[in-house]
């Protein structure tokens, strides 16, 4: 009787109490693993946490793209994708089974390559988004002043560019062509497309392969 009668006096009033020791023990702990927790209810609530969400950008990636391969009728890797500057022996690796040499080396290739991600990227290599920021780096490391190209190409006013959204999925501008670089057909404009690929190859009548 008399067990009965403290346990049912004392665990109402000991409860709160017993808590709060448990909650602040847990806050000690997970200071120790460098967890601030500003409040003490936060430990009860991630205790009881099946999933946790995170923004990954800035918290656990730091939000920095990079270049490591190219497909040039062939998948190929980019050499020391790292690095600003190029090193000896060109940009791209040999990709294997190549009887020709690798299509990128070509002037009209890498030149159109130059043109696209020029006139289809808005900042620069140091302040741009990330993904844009990877493709300013590379033409930049072939040797490629794009802000050159993008003023040659793109014209002072009435540009023409329909910027990337969720619903297009891709980024196209129209570049104005110099009057002694017509293009292949001798339109004196020429669209670039950026985008998700299988969105630009449903639109492409030819593709590149080996």
């Amino acid at each position: 009787m008399t067990g009965v009668a403290i346990v049912v006096v004392a665990v109402p009033e000991g409860l709160p109490l017993a808590v709060m020791i448990s909650l602040a023990y847990s806050v000690k702990k997970m200071l120790i693993d460098q967890n601030f927790v500003k409040r003490l209810t936060s430990c009860e609530i991630m205790g009881g946490a099946n999933n946790i969400c995170s923004d990954k950008t800035g918290t656990l990636t730091k939000n920095i793209m990079t270049l490591t391969n190219i497909w040039c009728g062939a998948d190929c890797a980019i050499k020391n994708a790292d690095n600003d500057v190029a090193g000896p022996g060109g940009v791209v690796s040999d990709a294997p089974n190549f009887e020709q040499p690798l299509p990128f080396v070509c002037e009209p290739t890498s030149k159109l390559l130059a043109e696209a991600i020029s006139v289809n990227t808005t900042g620069t290599h140091q302040d741009s988004v990330a993904s844009e920021k990877a493709m300013l780096r590379f033409i930049k490391r072939c040797g490629v002043d794009y802000q050159a190209v993008r003023s040659n190409l793109l014209p002072k006013k009435d540009m023409i560019r329909f910027v990337f959204d969720p619903v297009r999925k891709r980024m196209s501008t129209v570049a104005e062509l110099p009057p002694n670089e017509p293009s292949q057909y001798g339109y004196p404009k020429r669209v670039h497309v950026k985008g998700a690929s299988e969105i630009v190859l449903e639109g492409c009548s030819h593709y590149l392969d080996e």
